[in-house]
């Protein structure tokens, strides 16, 4: 699939369309996906999840290090 001529090819089809109904349609179709949880994203990696279990593990044997918000954000 080239999916740059599928872009192009949605966007001569939207041109086309008069319907608002159908547009908020298509428009909320594309927002959500955009929007998409980032949870969910991790959630549907296999690695990232294994990697996820190995930490909340090591958190349970005292393996963890707190770190502060102000030593994150600086």
């Amino acid at each position: 699939m080239n999916i740059q001529a599928e872009k192009i090819e949605l966007i001569r089809l939207i041109t086309e369309v008069n319907s608002e109904q159908l547009l908020k349609k298509i428009r909320g179709i594309l927002t959500s996906q955009k929007q998409m949880d980032e949870t969910d994203k991790i959630m549907s990696n296999p690695a990232m999840v294994k990697r996820l279990e190995e930490s909340r593990q090591q958190m349970k044997e005292g393996m963890g290090k707190k770190v502060s918000l102000d030593d994150i954000w600086k």
